[in-house]
């Protein structure tokens, strides 16, 4: 009892021999983790430059096909157009001012006689704004007087015009372009699109993923156990290494509950670590299988 620094220096070594087992198992896991999360974010980023990298490749192939279409649609537009000069040239000698017949049933009876490639709203009102010309033109030969001679011989004319038949082509397709290339880049970009799908279906899993790596709820109650281990175990014990032996009498019971309670709440960790290893696998979420390979085949 003399010399009580060995009872002091004896515990401060034992605690620093947990406190360092301890805090080694944590910052493994805690790198672990870390090291993890950087793994999936580093595959995201892949993923996703593979995404742009597909995107990329589509862009020239959806300008190509975006020219023809507009092309297709312009010639479509003037072919349509006209069809509705063709068809008002040859009902105009039959409009009767004083019985015209609204632009509606003109309409009706245009798309009886022919076929509209594109059935839209310009196309409606480039007819309405045509019929609305023409009946102007008659009341002005009409304010005229128009010798009706003159008028009858014009009509005969414009009613002898006649337009060669049209192929009959289901108005789905009637836009359909033949080119061997302008098919091929569809096929490319169909299957760069399901690429692209499957690879942000990808990134959300792993996203997912990611969300999971968080520490347990209890980690922090080791840190704190670490932290009071280090206080009642190390710290203390080594303040108290130039004690005198009547004080070592005082301070011996004192330092050896807080040691001992130090190691309860270690263990106390431990014990609930490994409920919660053994637990992990039976409450862990099996993700769904995924039906294609990340080169796109099933």
């Amino acid at each position: 009892m003399n010399d009580p620094n060995w009872f002091y220096s004896a515990i401060a070594q034992s605690a620093a021999v947990i406190v360092g087992l301890i805090g080694a198992l944590v910052t493994s896991r805690v790198m672990m983790m870390a090291s993890e999360r950087s793994r999936i974010e580093n595959r995201i980023n892949e993923i996703n430059a593979e995404i742009k990298e597909l995107e990329r490749q589509n862009a020239p192939l959806l300008e190509y096909i975006n020219e023809v279409n507009r092309k297709d649609e312009e010639e479509d537009r003037k072919e349509d157009e006209e069809s509705v000069n063709n068809f008002l040239r040859a009902k105009k000698p039959k409009l009767d001012l004083e019985n015209l017949p609204t632009a509606d049933e003109m309409l009706k009876e245009l798309l009886k006689e022919n076929r509209i490639r594109i059935l839209d709203e310009k196309f409606i009102s480039i007819f309405k704004e045509k019929y609305t010309s023409v009946i102007k033109e008659i009341r002005l030969e009409k304010e005229e007087e128009i010798p009706s001679k003159h008028i009858s011989e014009l009509a005969g004319l414009l009613a002898g015009i006649q337009l060669p038949d049209l192929p009959t082509i289901p108005a789905p397709f009637a836009n359909l372009h033949k080119h061997d290339r302008y098919n091929e880049n569809q096929k490319i970009i169909e299957e760069n699109n399901k690429e692209i799908s499957y690879k942000n279906a990808k990134i959300q899993e792993l996203q997912h993923q990611v969300s999971q790596i968080i520490l347990p709820e209890h980690f922090r109650s080791i840190i704190f156990s670490l932290i009071y281990f280090t206080i009642v175990g190390v710290i203390l014990p080594l303040g108290l290494l130039p004690i005198t032996p009547e004080q070592h009498l005082v301070w011996k019971p004192v330092v050896l509950f807080l040691f001992i309670t130090g190691l309860v709440v270690v263990f106390l960790y431990i014990f609930t670590e490994i409920g919660y290893i053994t637990k992990k696998p039976n409450n862990a979420r099996i993700p769904e299988k995924i039906p294609r390979g990340e080169n796109g085949k099933r």
